[in-house]
């Protein structure tokens, strides 16, 4: 291996690090946010005269947070290890179909995945943005089907709504 490759591959890797620790802070302000954003959108759940915590508040905190663990976990561990950067892009596509569901669908919470997508790009490589189309697809894709209203907040859609959001 000569010089200018040990120059670039040193290069790549303080990249990553540095990728990684920004995703860090950003997984945790993210849980933060979602939790929030439940205790803004629908806190209260109303049964007759009883109310309960929304379920979205334990999703929340719960699902966010075992979201935002892991990768967590793996960044100040292992910093600039590669596959912190499959971690941190399932974590943050699943971050934003959380998001997508607590806000019920609403379109501009689907801007998170174009945001994550250009964070993602601080990576410098190509396959963690592969993954999280893959991820978000699959997701507009199933969701779709079956639990129309959390992702697009309305009771029925056509299947082709889901192709289009994947493009």
């Amino acid at each position: 291996m000569n010089r200018e490759n040990e120059i670039y591959e040193g290069f790549l890797v303080s990249v990553d690090k540095k990728t990684d620790r920004m995703f860090a802070y950003l997984f945790i302000f993210q849980w933060f946010l979602g939790i929030m954003l439940a205790l803004l959108n629908s806190p209260l759940s109303w049964e007759g005269n009883e109310t309960t915590i929304h379920p979205h508040v334990w999703s929340a905190i719960f699902m966010g947070g075992l979201i935002s663990f892991f990768p967590v976990f793996l960044i100040f561990k292992n910093p600039g290890d590669s596959n912190n950067k499959y971690v941190a892009t399932v974590a943050q596509m699943l971050t934003s179909t959380l998001f997508i569901h607590l806000t019920h669908g609403r379109i501009e919470t689907h801007f998170h995945v174009f945001g994550s997508l250009a964070f993602l790009a601080f990576y410098r490589d190509i396959k963690p943005l592969m993954i999280a189309t893959v991820i978000t697809a699959a997701d507009h894709f199933v969701r779709g089907t079956f639990f129309t209203e959390s992702i697009y907040g309305i009771y029925e859609a056509s299947p082709w709504r889901a192709l289009e959001h994947a493009s």
